[in-house]
């Protein structure tokens, strides 16, 4: 299953499209389209891991 989301890193809204798997939710990140959830522990995880992000922003699929 897939939905669409965002989060906000230092004041900027990243969107995203997140896909459920069994024991993780995997990232990647849109260029445009609707906000959708807001994935706020997503979001918390991610502020704390700044590799993630500029994985993230490098257009690569994180999984968490």
């Amino acid at each position: 299953m897939q939905t669409i989301g965002y989060i906000n890193y230092q004041d900027e809204k990243i969107l995203l499209l997140v896909r459920q798997n069994t024991y993780y939710r995997s990232l990647k990140i849109r260029k445009s389209g609707k906000n959708g959830i807001h994935f706020t522990d997503e979001e918390i995880h991610l502020n704390n891991n700044r590799d993630l992000v500029d994985d993230l922003k490098a257009g690569k699929v994180i999984g968490i």
